[in-house]
């Protein structure tokens, strides 16, 4: 998983429930799959990381993950998630607050947005009258969102979605949020927001009408930077949605332009009546359905199968076989030919009679033997030769693997699981010839070969995911075993490069850096990834591996916030160079975040605190700046873009509000 806690090993029973897994990781917690252990019900377990919180963070994180966790308990609807439990571990396990949710098998709407392939205007219609369902009764309650956005509406496998994230929610009675706090993700403010009026019903309307354009038209009605997008909505009407997407029926444009006007008397009055409005406009546009089909044949434009053809002759099957195997050598597979032999392996399973001396002999000479041959020599180890592989080596594999189970329980069983294993052996055996390799590269100078790293880290993913394929344990257990050391290398490296630019206090070294790690952050990504399930294994990584790069990280994070403070009060430097080199800091820190050793947390909360001071300072430096500063505002951005994806929301609130200056200020961004 792309956001998945890297190489540390799971942690004990967290309150009454038994942690299985990791789900993901966001800025400041993580999430654990786990199982309750009083009713056996699975759940979806947030646990803070206190380490993380400075102490300027501290009272407000608690107060809104405390608030987050009232408010669930409180909200039981189809498309909320929702809150079993909260909780907080005793003083000897870091007394972190916990929250217990209902455990979900979807997607973030934020990757449907992304995907190569849009919802229909009917799906996404359907799924936005649901979410606004949703706020309809929240607001029943009194309780505004004020952070409707993609990434906050989890969507099931049949499209159902769920509301998520109620951390920075409004009570009518509370005053945890006021007016004038500039709270949520600046791209789906409303303008009253970004005004610095206090939010109501209607605010969660223009952002979920933001949502619902960026669905419908397939492009945002508000685009740029930060301090851009913050000036279109406060005074530029956005285009009608037709206008990215001519296909999108004509009803939509007033129904969707009414949710997003700026003043918000003239929004719908409430989620009930907004969810009407766009209900009545699927249903004018024709595009209503009495059921919403399922969303593999939607999504996919899937057709319905045809009937089954009638069943083949088993001496047909072993002939048709035969052919097909014979021929690979000369003539690679695709998905479209691999699912074909498949299938004839079902038919055969499925069928009567036949010689299954013939089968077996047909599948031993013609299938699994030859294929080791050619699994082996075509293996895509890393800095193999590419005229030594082929392209369809994965489909060979998982052909391979489906011959071997179709001989399972019969007497040319064993000789099948010897070619296995010898492919199992082939295949580990990669990982540890690439070891030296791969320390020899790392050790090369100070800029080792970056791309060509990245491929043999794809490479070796593909060969666990053969010996997975292949179900091969205990060589599964060496490669991730031997992944874990590979990370663990490129992170000395990375504390080598360090150490190199800041015990000669080179400022343009630094520099060279950020762009470096930029360049490896797929080949961290990658490792990071690769080692999951590795490090949980073995218990995480090294400590001093983990100890040596955050000192490392925290000297060089110092060094160059400092230059950055010094070139604002000079008026040196480009706004540019200032976004790289930033950028550059906040990817050491966020990957400083992903690692985990025993006793390292105090080291973590050390650079989390220094970071967070020295950056608020630079933020603060800049929030006085003139309106009229376009370098500021630039800067600014940055910053803003920064603390969000560190989840440092103070240092965010300081940002967006001195850009709200400017943007309430007219000035051109």
């Amino acid at each position: 998983m792309p956001d998945g806690s890297v190489g540390g090993a799971l942690p004990g029973p967290i309150g009454p429930y038994r942690v299985e897994g990791v789900l993901g990781q966001g800025a400041m917690s993580v999430v654990y799959r786990a199982t309750d252990g009083r009713t056996g019900q699975p759940v979806a377990l947030k646990l803070l990381r206190g380490e993380l919180l400075a102490a300027a963070e501290r009272n407000a994180v608690l107060a809104r993950f405390r608030r987050e966790a009232e408010i669930g308990l409180k909200l039981d609807h189809r498309n909320i998630v929702r809150v079993h439990d909260y909780g907080m571990l005793d003083a000897a396990h870091g007394g972190a607050p916990y929250l217990a949710m209902e455990l979900i098998q979807g997607r973030e709407l934020k990757q449907y947005l992304e995907a190569d392939t849009p919802l229909s205007v009917q799906q996404g219609g359907e799924l936005m009258a649901a979410v606004l369902d949703a706020l309809a009764f929240a607001h029943a309650r009194n309780i505004i969102h004020r952070d409707i956005k993609p990434a906050n509406i989890v969507v099931e496998a049949d499209l159902t979605p769920k509301l998520a994230d109620f951390g920075i929610a409004q009570i009518s009675s509370s005053d945890l949020t006021q007016a004038g706090d500039l709270l949520g993700t600046p791209a789906y403010m409303a303008p009253e927001v970004l005004r610095g009026e206090k939010a109501d019903a209607r605010s969660d309307l223009f952002s979920a009408g933001v949502v619902l354009y960026y669905l419908l038209a397939q492009r945002r009605p508000f685009s740029g930077s930060v301090a851009t997008v913050m000036q279109q909505i406060l005074f530029v009407e956005p285009p009608p949605p037709s206008h990215g997407n001519p296909e999108l029926p004509p009803p939509f444009d007033t129904m969707i332009l009414k949710a997003l006007a700026k003043a918000p008397a003239d929004r719908y009055a409430s989620a009930a009546e907004f969810a009407q409005a766009l209900r009545h406009a699927l249903a004018v546009a024709g595009t209503m359905r009495t059921a919403m089909p399922s969303a593999e044949l939607t999504m996919f434009n899937a057709e319905l199968p045809a009937a089954a053809a009638p069943a083949r002759d088993r001496g047909a099957l072993a002939a048709a076989l035969e052919t097909a195997l014979r021929a690979i050598p000369g003539q690679p597979i695709d998905a479209r030919k691999l699912t074909g032999l498949i299938d004839i392996l079902a038919e055969w399973q499925a069928g009567t009679g036949g010689d299954a001396q013939r089968w077996q002999s047909v599948l031993l000479d013609a299938g699994i033997e030859p294929l080791t041959e050619l699994i082996v020599a075509a293996t895509p180890a890393p800095r193999a030769a590419p005229a030594s592989q082929r392209r369809d080596w994965m489909p060979l594999v998982r052909l391979f693997a489906a011959m071997n189970r179709a001989l399972a329980g019969t007497p040319a069983a064993d000789r099948a699981k010897m070619s296995a294993a010898r492919i199992a052996f082939d295949l580990s055996g990669r990982f540890f010839l690439y070891s030296g390799e791969l320390n020899r590269v790392l050790m090369d100078g100070d800029n080792p070969d970056i791309q060509m790293l990245s491929l043999d880290f794809l490479r070796l993913e593909i060969l666990q995911h053969a010996l997975e394929e292949l179900g091969a344990e205990a060589e599964l257990a060496q490669s991730r075993s031997a992944m874990l050391m590979f990370a663990v290398q490129v992170i000395r490296k990375v504390t080598q490069i360090l150490r190199a630019c800041t015990d000669g206090n080179d400022g343009l070294a630094r520099f060279g850096v950020a762009i470096i790690l930029a360049n490896i952050e797929e080949l961290i990504v990658m490792a990071q990834r690769l080692f999951e399930t590795g490090g949980q294994a073995t218990g995480g990584l090294p400590q001093d591996a983990v100890a040596e790069f955050i000192a490392a990280a925290g000297r060089f994070a110092t060094l160059s916030v400092e230059e950055l403070r010094g070139e604002v009060a000079t008026g040196a430097g480009t706004p540019d160079s200032f976004s790289a080199r930033l950028r550059g800091v906040g990817q050491l820190y966020l990957f400083a975040t992903r690692l985990t050793a025993p006793d390292c947390a105090p080291l973590m909360h050390s650079l989390s605190t220094l970071l967070y001071g020295l950056v608020a300072g630079l933020t603060a430096d800049l929030g006085n700046a003139p309106v009229g500063d376009t370098g500021a505002r630039t800067r600014l951005v940055a910053l803003a873009e920064m603390a969000s994806g560190l989840g440092w929301s103070e240092v965010e609130r300081i940002a967006l509000t001195a850009l709200r200056r400017w943007a309430v200020a007219g000035a051109a961004a």
